[in-house]
C-alpha cells in the first residue's frame, strides 16, 4: 500500500478538519456534500474515511455511517440530511420487546434496521439513549410501525456492513491517533523530580507503544476505507477494536488523574471509543469473520 498522500486527500484532510471544528459539524458535512460523495465520487469511500478520522480525532459523534453510506449503498440514493441510525436485528427472530441496539438513534430522524440479508427503513420509532455520554447516539430503538421500505439485496446488505465497519474504523483511528499525541505532548510537560515524566524510560516505552498503535490503526483504517476486499475491513475494524483497549488503557496510565477529569479530553474520547468498539462488530466478531474465510466458510 503506497502511504503517500496524493493532493486531493491533502485537500480532503484539510476540509475535514474545517468540519469537525464547525460549530454544527453535521450542517458543515451537508454544505460541503460529504453525506452525498459516495454516490458521486468513485473514491467515496476512502475520502469519508479521511472526513473520520478527522471527527474522530475531535471527539465528534454524527450519523455519518448510516447517512453517508448505509443508506445510498442499501438504497442507491440521498439521504438529504436526514440524520440516519443503524440497527442490526438479530437473524431469524423476531425483534426484541426491549428494542434494537442502535447506532446514531438518539436524534434519528430514520433508522435502517439491517436484518439477515434485507434491510428496512423505519420512520416511527421511539430511542431511549444508552451510552451515558452526552453526543453519543446509542440508543435502544423500538419499531412503532412497519417499514416504509426495503431492500432485499443480500449482497447489498453485506456491503453496508462492510463500509460501516471500514468507516468505524477510521473514525477511532482519528480518536486514537489524538490520544497519542495528547499524551505524547503531556509526558514532555509533566515534571517530577525535576525533569519531564517523558524522561524515564517506563513512561518512554510506554508513549512510543501508544504512538505505534496510532499509526498502526491510521494505515489499517484507510487501507479498509479504500478496499473492496471483507478480509481488509474485518482485519482492520477487528484489530482496531482490540488495540483501542491498549491505547485507553495507556493513555490513562501516563497521565494518571487527570485524564479522568470531566475537563480534559481524554476521558470523552476513551468513552467515545468504547462504544465504537462493538458498533458494527466487534474485534472478536470480525476476528471470526477472517478466520471463517480463510476456512472457506461462508461469511
Amino acid at each position: 500500500m503506497d502511504f503517500t498522500f496524493t493532493d486531493d486527500e491533502r485537500a480532503v484532510t484539510e476540509a475535514a478538519a474545517q468540519v469537525a471544528a464547525a460549530s454544527d459539524p453535521w450542517s458543515a458535512l451537508a454544505e460541503g456534500g460529504w453525506l452525498d460523495i459516495l454516490l458521486e465520487e468513485e473514491r467515496g469511500l476512502g475520502y469519508l474515511g479521511l472526513v473520520a478520522e478527522a471527527l474522530g480525532a475531535a471527539g465528534v459523534a454524527v450519523p455519518l455511517a448510516g447517512t453517508a453510506v448505509v443508506w445510498p449503498t442499501l438504497f442507491g440514493g440521498t439521504a438529504g440530511a436526514r440524520r440516519v441510525g443503524v440497527a442490526d436485528s438479530e437473524p431469524g427472530g423476531p425483534d426484541p420487546v426491549d428494542g434494537l441496539l442502535c447506532e446514531d438513534g438518539v436524534g434519528a430522524e430514520a433508522v435502517v434496521v439491517l436484518r439477515d440479508g434485507t434491510a428496512e427503513i423505519h420512520e416511527a420509532f421511539t430511542a431511549e439513549p444508552i451510552a451515558g455520554l452526552q453526543g453519543d447516539g446509542l440508543a435502544l430503538v423500538r419499531l412503532e410501525g412497519p417499514a416504509v421500505d426495503r431492500c432485499k439485496d443480500a449482497d447489498l446488505v453485506a456491503e453496508a456492513r462492510r463500509r460501516a465497519a471500514a468507516l468505524t474504523a477510521a473514525e477511532m483511528a482519528g480518536a486514537i491517533d489524538r490520544i497519542a499525541t495528547m499524551t505524547t505532548a503531556y509526558v514532555a510537560e509533566r515534571q517530577q523530580f525535576g525533569r519531564p515524566i517523558s524522561a524515564f524510560q517506563a513512561v518512554a516505552h510506554g508513549a512510543a507503544r501508544l504512538a505505534t498503535l496510532a499509526q498502526a490503526a491510521t494505515w489499517s483504517a484507510r487501507l479498509a476505507c479504500t478496499s473492496a476486499d471483507p478480509s481488509d475491513t474485518s482485519a482492520a475494524k477487528g484489530w482496531i477494536s482490540s488495540a483501542s483497549a491498549e491505547a485507553t488503557a495507556l493513555a490513562h496510565q501516563l497521565h494518571g488523574a487527570i485524564g479522568f477529569t470531566e475537563e480534559y479530553g481524554l476521558q470523552r474520547l476513551s468513552k467515545r471509543l468504547r462504544t465504537l468498539r462493538f458498533a458494527f462488530g466487534d474485534d472478536r466478531f470480525h476476528h471470526r469473520m477472517l478466520g471463517g474465510r480463510a476456512l472457506g466458510r461462508p461469511a
